[in-house]
């Protein structure tokens, strides 16, 4: 057998094209390609066997030998029977819009298509025409039309359905023996029920000028070129433990996502939206509210169990005292979270002994349990001894401090006095996989998506850094510089990656929490997906985000710094800038009590910390001790503190102590200021070459060394929030990947614009309003009467000085702007929603926001304040909502 593979491709100078085949047997072959003066790249290759199928991949080589596989999966071809010469003619693949559509989002739920008896090809049929589309709805096929009668001679009343057995390949086999070359061709987008074509393919006739008749031709066309509008859809965005309903106990629950299921449905919606609903438990307060602090990637919230399917009590005065109880915490404006969690405790352990049993000897918890006894075990393992020491600081229990599985095992054995301590976890668990995959397929039964949230972090205190310490950075703590929610930046507390370690075993540990989320939800957001390209890393012994930096990076040697024209001055540079004036326009008239109780004398009107507050954490323990003592001048006092330990220009690398980064904003900082004016202009020079060009293709590199293999792990939807001091390489890295962007009217991203216009935002994006860290539409138009009115006037058009509040009729306008743009997906808050119909929004808009992204101890509370069932039946507002989103299309 002798085939032959053609692809037209232009290279740069130095590049060839290289084919890998892989056989059927096993066998791995590869072939250099050689070009001619068309810039078609060939090869013909002789087989001794007769080949059925060939899976084989194009590669870029350049001129250092690296390879850069051609975008896309693997290629397929099936070689027609009795073929004893076969020639391929590919075209070079490009990010097309495409890749989203080969989501569960789209392949199982939306566009779930309805298999197809496959075409029998004859051995006259000696050409076989093909392309390469998912992005089609169910009830459309592809056709084909063309100058010859088999293709209808251009009457597309004779056109030609494609065969789509191999799905999203479709293709038709055609015997040219009649044919008059060349032969022009177009593939059009029928409807199937009316056979009503809806487009044609773009771009000029396909064009093939000859074949010969005793070879098989194989033509992929590729991508189908759109005239048609592309697939839109609308979602709502809203936490789990924000949702109320009548059943619900002082919290959403799993529960509560089917009636939102219900509400999504009744108004033209798609998609729901969550907050991430990893088990946050560390020290069973209100701190545990927070969702992006999870003790374990995998475990789930226990808060989300709804009792009432978990089993019932004997007792009726304990069900009494639970029913009581449920309505007294149903009546609070919002989630409580540490007395709901609190009675729900009582709950698990007087339901336990009366359930387990029967759950415990059940098929689908023996399956649940093997499946997932990974990290299951570890995680009960750590939730029983942090209970049992009273903290989740793990390196200060007495036994177990550090993890080791053989210990554990023994730890964990049923024989041992407290299994049932440690059991209670498995059994929690498993009842929330059985809630949580029984709303996931509630959803997918009424073409609803929902889409979870993928933390950038995890917690210091976690399962995860117990077990595989290795894989974290723990001296470190993850963050954000300064943005638009807090000119100090955002300090998470999370560890770093140690991303070399994570690379050693393909990323285990991230595909594995992929391949976990993938159960319950069809689409994700990567939680700040820039930490893929560069995380900001905070020192440990630091409370604000102002002295970190990117990690990986590349920092500047002195050599470096001295080149151009700046005079090395390590005290100047490295030390906080202490100056008497410095301190009295901090601290105004508490500047000498400042000086008595946390300074020494360092110099003439000089200053330097005592050596008991000489880091924001210590000064954050010694404030802390205040309590509710905590005054207004103790405040201004701490934050003063603070800002000192910020008064630097350059931080020292902790990996290389002999170079330094750039502190981040120093142009504010009264250090930069009290320099001359030519070191000022140096510095603000190099700034902006370190910060914003020499690690543009680094952190390319570094993105492209983690992403496409995590986002490839599962067939979940990926988007990516790309919020804040965005790198130039991000939107190339997220393009090329096809992973959606995130895109918000009040945070462009183009340079000196102060507000986005949706209409402006891709395709492949998720367009908002808001996201949980800001206001909501109507607390946001009242923060600052300045920015609405300039909002009023450039953004919606108007004329005139703007209302103070936002009105029914403006929400309407801002929320129609978002759906008539070009985004995929349009995703509002549900209290932006709500914002449409005044008779139904919250008396105090400020109650609707949920975190507060500069306090790192916010209490994450935030719940509707319309139960459910109420909302299901509020005919006019649902159907308003329908109609806006009909109307634009989604």
């Amino acid at each position: 057998m002798r085939i032959r593979f053609a692809i037209n491709f232009k290279t740069q100078w130095g590049q060839t094209i290289q084919l890998v085949l892989n056989r059927p047997d096993g066998i791995t072959n590869y072939y250099d390609l050689v070009v001619n003066n068309l810039s078609e790249w060939f090869v013909e290759i002789e087989t001794e066997i007769e080949l059925k199928k060939i899976n084989y991949r194009y590669f870029i080589v350049n001129s250092d030998q690296s390879k850069t596989a051609a975008y896309g999966d693997s290629r397929t071809i099936e070689i027609p029977e009795g073929s004893e010469r076969v020639n391929v003619v590919d075209y070079w693949r490009l990010p097309n819009n495409d890749r989203p559509f080969s989501s569960t989002v789209f392949a199982d739920c939306f566009f779930n298509r309805q298999s197809t008896a496959k075409q029998t090809f004859t051995k006259n049929e000696n050409l076989i025409l093909s392309i390469n589309s998912r992005h089609i709805e169910p009830d459309r096929h592809f056709a084909i039309v063309g100058n010859q009668p088999a293709l209808g001679n251009w009457d597309v009343s004779h056109k030609v359905r494609l065969d789509e057995t191999d799905y999203p390949i479709w293709k038709i086999a055609l015997d040219t023996t009649d044919f008059v070359f060349p032969l022009e061709y177009k593939y059009l987008i029928v409807e199937t029920s009316t056979d009503k074509v809806l487009a044609w393919g773009g771009g000029p006739n396909r064009k093939l000028e000859k074949i010969d008749l005793q070879t098989a031709t194989i033509v992929h066309d590729e991508n189908f070129l759109r005239t048609i509008h592309s697939w839109k859809g609308a979602g709502v965005a809203i936490p789990v433990f924000s949702l109320r309903s009548k059943k619900s106990f002082g919290t959403g629950e799993f529960n509560d996502l089917k009636l939102m299921i219900d509400w999504a449905l009744k108004t033209g919606q798609k998609l729901i939206q969550t907050l991430p609903i990893n088990d946050t438990i560390l020290y069973h307060t209100n701190y545990d509210s927070y969702p992006y602090n999870a003790v374990s990637v995998n475990a789930l919230h226990p808060i989300y169990l709804h009792l009432d399917t978990i089993g019932k009590l004997k007792n009726a005065e304990r069900k009494a005292y639970y029913e009581s109880k449920k309505k007294e915490l149903n009546k609070k404006s919002f989630s409580d979270y540490q007395n709901v969690m609190n009675v729900k405790w009582e709950f698990f352990r007087e339901i336990y002994p009366l359930e387990s049993k029967k759950i415990f000897s059940s098929a689908a918890y023996k399956d649940f349990f093997n499946n997932n006894q990974e990290w299951l075990v570890p995680y009960a393992a750590f939730s029983y001894l942090r209970d049992l020491y009273g903290t989740p600081e793990f390196r200060s229990w007495a036994e177990h401090n550090y993890y080791n599985s053989k210990e554990i095992e023994v730890l964990v054995s049923p024989e041992n006095e407290h299994y049932h301590d440690i059991a209670i976890f498995y059994f929690l668990q498993y009842l929330l996989h059985e809630q949580l995959s029984e709303v996931h397929d509630y959803a997918r039964s009424k073409g609803i998506v929902i889409k979870g949230d993928i933390p950038i972090g995890v917690s210091s205190r976690s399962v995860d850094a117990w077990v595989e310490p290795q894989l974290f950075n723990l001296n470190a703590q993850a963050g954000a510089p300064p943005d638009d929610f807090s000119a100090t930046g955002q300090n998470w507390g999370f560890p770093t990656y140690n991303w070399e370690t994570m690379a050693q075993d393909g990323f285990q540990w991230w595909k594995k929490r992929f391949r976990k989320l993938s159960e319950y939800f069809d689409a994700y957001r990567i939680d700040h997906i820039l930490g893929f390209f560069r995380i900001w890393e905070i020192p440990e012994n630091d409370v604000w985000g102002l002295t970190g930096c990117f990690n990986p990076s590349l920092p500047l040697s002195r050599n470096e710094i001295e080149s151009r024209g700046i005079i090395w001055d390590e005290n100047r540079f490295l030390k906080p800038y202490m100056k008497e004036h410095v301190l009295y326009s901090i601290f105004g008239k508490y500047t000498d009590d400042v000086i008595r109780e946390y300074l020494l004398q360092d110099g003439w009107q000089n200053y330097k910390f005592k050596p008991e507050y000489d880091t924001q954490k210590k000064i954050e323990t010694h404030f802390a001790r205040l309590g509710y003592s905590f005054s207004n001048k103790d405040v201004l006092i701490r934050d003063g503190l603070y800002m000192l330990h910020c008064e630097v220009l350059f931080i020292r690398d902790i990996r290389q102590p002999d170079k330094f980064h750039p502190r981040i904003s120093m142009y504010s900082s009264a250090t930069f200021r009290d320099l001359s004016e030519n070191t000022r202009k140096l510095l603000d020079k190099l700034y902006i070459d370190y910060f914003y060009k020499r690690h543009t293709e680094f952190w390319k590199q570094e993105a492209l060394k983690k992403l496409p293999a995590l986002v490839s792990s599962t067939k979940m939807l990926v988007c990516g929030e790309d919020l804040g001091m965005v790198p130039d390489s991000v939107p190339n890295v997220m393009n090329e990947l096809e992973i959606l962007s995130l895109e918000i009217q009040r945070m462009p991203k183009k340079p000196n614009t102060e507000f986005a216009m949706p209409a402006d935002a891709p395709y492949l994006s998720v367009c908002t309003t808001s996201t949980h860290d800001m206001n909501p539409l109507r607390a946001w138009w009242e923060e600052d009467a300045n920015v609405s009115q300039r909002f009023y006037n450039r953004a919606l058009g108007m004329q005139g000085t703007a209302p103070e509040k936002c009105e029914q009729w403006i929400a309407e306008r801002i929320v129609e702007q978002h759906l008539e743009s070009n985004a995929m997906w349009i995703i509002l808050p549900l209290q932006d929603w709500i914002a449409v119909e005044s008779t139904l929004c919250l008396d105090h808009p400020y109650a609707e926001r949920i975190n507060v992204p500069s306090n790192p101890r916010n209490f994450w509370c935030y719940r509707m304040h319309i139960a459910l069932e109420k909302l299901l039946k509020e005919e006019k507002f649902n159907n308003k909502l329908k109609e806006m989103i009909e109307k634009a299309g989604r």
